[in-house]
């Protein structure tokens, strides 16, 4: 497999969910077969260290796809401040999509006060959409976010038109 790095920048920011699928089993021969259950193991103890609630989470893949995926806001933004604290923070963060320039955020922020000032990951499945990252605001403080858009009506974009400038407004 490529450099570990490599794989987690290709996978956020084109959101490409089989080389995901493939992550959790990569992470799973770490101490296991390989399997699902191995992989969510791993992150299990993970999201312990980071202090998550086990009632935060429920993974059933690895590529976020199932029905039966479950995470809450607090834990993403639990979890991406646990990142934040780590000596490989920033080259986390560069795996990101950034707002206006790449991956799935290269349309989204073109024009905005976050035009190149958000790193952040998008999701997206039937009547769900979320946006969870980092932004840097006008003032020049760093701010982790988690906003996810559930149930919403047919019209995705007004949810995600929502949520971008909500943000914009929060940044400025």
């Amino acid at each position: 497999p490529p450099p570990l790095v490599e794989d987690v920048s290709f996978i956020l920011k084109q959101s490409q969910n089989l080389h995901a699928e493939l992550l959790l089993r990569r992470l799973g021969l770490v101490e296991g077969g390989g399997s699902i259950e191995d992989g969510v193991a791993i992150i299990e103890k993970m999201l312990a260290e980071v202090g998550v609630p086990r009632a935060g989470w429920d993974f059933s893949d690895g590529s976020g796809m199932s029905i039966y995926n479950r995470v809450t806001p607090r834990t993403v933004a639990r979890l991406l401040r646990w990142t934040s604290q780590k000596p490989w923070a920033q080259a986390f963060r560069d795996t990101l999509p950034i707002g206006g320039v790449d991956g799935t955020l290269r349309r989204r922020f073109a024009g905005t006060a976050l035009e190149g000032r958000i790193f952040a990951k998008t999701g997206t499945l039937t009547a769900v959409n979320g946006l969870s990252g980092f932004m840097l605001t006008k003032s020049g403080k760093m701010l982790i976010f988690s906003a996810f858009a559930n149930d919403r009506p047919s019209e995705a974009g007004s949810a995600i038109a929502a949520m971008d400038a909500a943000l914009v407004e929060i940044s400025e």
